[in-house]
């Protein structure tokens, strides 16, 4: 139960609140890695990276747990710091899973600095190493979306719907193919799917930010009754806070403004 409710807390973005019922449930089995993380995820929300360290010694494996300890050691200057030299090595293991998970780390690590195509062959390797994953399948066929590969982006989501995978990998996958296409009803479309599989606070906001996005070209198209709807949509997640709420709640009352003062009995 303490970690159900850490990991709610955390997909909310409340770390804070996250904090505590993850520490306990991690020190009720300090061998659970899956509580670890959780308790190891809430630190690394807090900024809390020499407490990440601090429970260094107790992380097994290349798993979430590495990761989370990989962020802390770069954050902190470690750089490269030893759980990078892990992933390092790791993606030449000869168990599939360990350098499945290497590879798929070490981009989510290192996205900003890797060349595109090394990006493609990590996230390659990591698909051929665990084929039923659709976690890493997912991100390849959203690297590849986002490079302008996108008949073999649409070959990778092909093969996730045939093997049954309908989940958050999948749909977020199907948003940047359907962006790469420049095809933003059906971006929006699926990041609803997205939103229905895991309603949390970075689902929300990917939505948020394609429904303001939506709206604001359709306000350049001249489409202003389309833009308000695609507008009123952003602001109705309630995410107040959000860049994306602000931009599209103050657009929307440009709108309203502008159509107050152009109306016919003025």
């Amino acid at each position: 139960m303490q970690y159900r409710l850490a990991w709610v807390a955390n997909r909310l973005e409340l770390p804070a609140d996250a904090l505590e019922p993850a520490l306990i449930a991690w020190n009720l089995d300090p061998a659970n890695q899956w509580y670890m993380a959780e308790y190891l995820k809430s630190l690394r929300n807090l900024d809390m990276y020499e407490e990440i360290l601090a429970a260094g010694d107790m992380v097994r494996g290349g798993g979430t747990c590495r990761y989370y300890l990989a962020v802390a050691e770069r954050e902190l200057g470690m750089v490269p710091g030893p759980s990078m030299a892990y992933f390092a090595e790791a993606i030449h293991s000869p168990d599939d899973s360990t350098a499945a998970d290497a590879c798929a780390w070490t981009v989510i690590l290192l996205r900003d600095s890797l060349p595109a195509d090394s990006v493609t062959v990590l996230l390659s390797r990591a698909v051929e190493a665990s084929p039923l994953r659709s976690f890493y399948r997912g991100l390849l066929a959203e690297n590849l979306a986002t490079s302008g590969r996108i008949e073999e982006a649409r070959e990778q989501i092909h093969l996730m719907r045939l093997m049954g995978n309908s989940g958050y990998s999948y749909w977020t996958a199907c948003a940047e193919l359907a962006e790469g296409e420049e095809d933003s009803d059906r971006r929006i479309w699926a990041l609803i799917r997205a939103r229905e599989q895991r309603d949390c606070a970075a689902s929300r906001r990917d939505l948020g930010w394609a429904l303001y996005m939506a709206g604001r070209d359709a306000v350049h198209e001249g489409e202003q009754l389309l833009a308000a709807e695609y507008l009123a949509r952003a602001t109705a997640l309630n995410c107040t806070g959000e860049d994306f709420h602000i931009r599209a709640d103050s657009l929307r009352r440009i709108l309203d403004d502008y159509q107050e003062q152009t109306a016919p009995d003025r």
